[in-house]
């Protein structure tokens, strides 16, 4: 018997696991485990049960079975936070869910049946050579295995923010961080590595130990580290070193000397990147040696603004952001060809349109500044993104589908596309679209919090409640510092019915966050949820005086759980008005239930274009 789904196949008759056809090294139990969950699918299968079936009775503990759970959800390339292949019921056990073939294979008896004289001695033969077989079959898979693992998968960089040593490091910070961008993108355009998108590399600027990249992106197998220094005379220094970190051994290292105001500091990533594929023996192909050498720019003044401006963009307030756009602005207007301005340029407006502005007064600018960047390359996979997920924003949705998918047509590896399908699906409610855009997402970018946030948000709004908990648990363990992961799981545990959990949790993020107003009123909901109508009011209240622009979607859900539906459909209406981003879950948002049979409801989803009749046109 093989059972088939998705690339997988399980082969009972030899005792293999196929991924894409090719035999994958597994442990003999995480095997049983994963025949047993196929076997009784239609079912939950408890934790006991699979105790006493899978380990025969002995005695086993929760960690080795979650252990083992964890190990089979990777090979089958399912994760905790999705649960696509094998579902946890918290509590309870596990079912495996995906789609299953089975394919029948004739018995080795139906083909070479002998006499009965002869049964016993052959019923042993076939033992002892189906031992030996087995041996044989496992020792190669381990070889294999551990030859495919180490000559034939891609490296796993990370490049981490480069330091700076200066008697004044504010001034070359903004030049280490985009030197450390042009690094990324560098080493992106080699095919034979896989790289660490800037989102997460960023993540490990306060913090470069080893351990604690370990920890965060454990797959994580080389890391390229390196400062900046400055003498007395203002010259400047670039020492990179390239490291093993499986084993500690450095394989490379190079000093870079530059003068500030030429331009042969285009020319140091382009080099630092051909060190590093030297160093793997990768091999760069021509058509990459050529964009590798591209700069950006022959303008170094163009070039500075633009730094300026990314450093700025980098502080996610709304002031700086809006600086970022000024500095983007300057340089394109000494530069008019200058691409990566204008790329980011359109990303700070998106970046305005999604947290800090009406999004019907920015959106214009998010999609001016798009065409600008095609007009110059009509082929950039980037700004496509970054379209395609405004448009899903703005409730656009064959637009936004269409860019999305030329963007993930035209490179893959872009996270921000699957975030954006993600959000799509949501809108949808395609739950399987949603598991499957988020699991490539997270794998692209594992430490993005634009992912993190919007994530959680894309599961709970298709009441995939367990998964988001998993998902926001997971990320408040990454970014334990950080208040959004910690309010949007509040958000989950209310929804899941725990409203003091929720609380407490909102709390510790409206602390981290100094009371911001988006904080408070996700607070305001936990309170409401618990039907503490007085304090979830005087939040409202606070959050207000601070005349920072808010949804008004989520403010509106304070009023549907406190049950003043009147107020709540005056913000919705307010919402709309707005353009606002959040509108794009209402169709299947749990928190709107009760409102499914009023007739302000439907027209409200006839507004944003997700009515059951519009719906059944778009694409899935």
């Amino acid at each position: 018997m093989i059972y088939r789904f998705n690339n997988i196949e399980v082969d009972l008759n030899k005792f293999e696991l196929r991924s894409d056809k090719s035999p994958v090294l597994i442990e003999p139990k995480v095997f049983d485990l994963i025949v047993y969950l196929i076997q009784h699918r239609q079912r939950l299968v408890t934790r006991e049960e699979l105790f006493e079936t899978v380990w025969d009775g002995r005695e086993v503990s929760d960690t080795s079975l979650s252990n083992h759970i964890k190990s089979a959800r990777k090979i089958l390339g399912d994760s905790g936070n999705l649960q696509q292949v094998i579902k946890t019921v918290r509590s309870r056990g596990y079912q495996f869910i995906a789609p299953v073939n089975e394919v029948s294979q004739p018995s080795i008896t139906e083909h070479n049946s002998q006499p009965p004289a002869n049964r016993e001695m052959s019923l042993k033969a076939k033992i002892s050579i189906t031992f030996m077989l087995l041996l044989v079959t496992v020792i190669f898979l381990w070889k294999v295995n551990t030859s495919t693992t180490k000559e034939n998968a891609p490296p796993y960089v990370l490049v981490l923010p480069l330091s700076v040593s200066s008697a004044d490091s504010t001034k070359w910070e903004p030049f280490a961080d985009q030197i450390t961008r042009e690094l990324i993108q560098g080493l992106r355009k080699i095919s034979g590595i896989t790289i660490v998108p800037p989102p997460s590399s960023f993540a490990f600027k306060e913090n470069k130990t080893r351990t604690h990249i370990k920890q965060k992106i454990p797959n994580v197998n080389y890391v390229l580290d390196g400062v900046i220094n400055e003498d007395d005379a203002g010259n400047i220094r670039i020492t990179v070193e390239f490291e093993n970190l499986t084993n500690g051994q450095l394989l490379w290292d190079g000093d870079f000397d530059m003068q500030i105001g030429s331009t042969n500091r285009f020319n140091i990533q382009s080099e630092i990147a051909s060190s590093v594929s030297d160093a793997l023996k990768v091999i760069v192909l021509e058509n990459e040696k050529q964009t590798l050498v591209k700069v950006p720019t022959n303008n170094v003044q163009a070039y500075d603004l633009y730094v300026q401006g990314q450093y700025q963009l980098s502080l996610m307030t709304h002031g700086s952001v809006l600086r970022a756009i000024d500095y983007f602005s300057e340089a394109i207007s000494i530069d008019q060809n200058f691409e990566a301005a204008y790329i980011a340029k359109a990303n700070a407006y998106r970046v305005i349109m999604t947290f800090f502005e009406q999004p019907k007064k920015v959106l214009p600018k998010v999609i001016s500044s798009a065409i600008e960047v095609l007009n110059i390359n009509p082929e950039s996979a980037q700004i496509m993104s970054q379209l395609g997920l405004a448009y899903v924003h703005a409730w656009q949705w064959q637009d936004a589908w269409n860019m999305l998918t030329k963007a993930q047509a035209k490179d893959p590896s872009i996270a921000l596309t699957e975030l954006g399908f993600a959000l799509y699906h949501s809108a949808m409610g395609n739950v399987d679209g949603v598991k499957s855009a988020l699991l490539k997402a997270d794998r692209l970018d594992p430490l993005n919090l634009e992912i993190a946030d919007w994530g959680l948000w894309a599961l709970l709004m298709v009441n995939e409640v367990d998964a988001a908990i998993v998902w926001g648990t997971d990320k408040v363990k990454l970014h334990p510092s950080l208040p959004y992961p910690l309010l949007n799981l509040s958000v989950a545990e209310y929804i899941n019915g725990n409203s003091q959990k929720s609380i407490t949790l909102a709390k510790q993020g409206v602390k981290l966050s100094n009371r911001a107003s988006l904080p408070l009123i996700l607070l305001a909901q936990s309170y409401a949820s618990a039907g503490q109508e007085t304090e979830a009011m005087a939040l409202i209240n606070e959050a207000q005086v601070s005349n920072e622009y808010m949804c008004p979607y989520e403010t509106a859900i304070v009023h549907v759980l406190l049950n003043n539906i009147d107020e709540a459909f005056e913000l919705f209406n307010q919402a709309v008005a707005y353009q606002s981003n959040c509108l794009i879950f209402t169709r299947n948002d749990p928190r709107l239930q009760g409102l499914k049979k009023d007739v302000r409801y439907k027209t409200l989803l006839t507004t944003i274009g997700l009515d059951d009749s519009i719906v059944l046109q778009y694409p899935k």
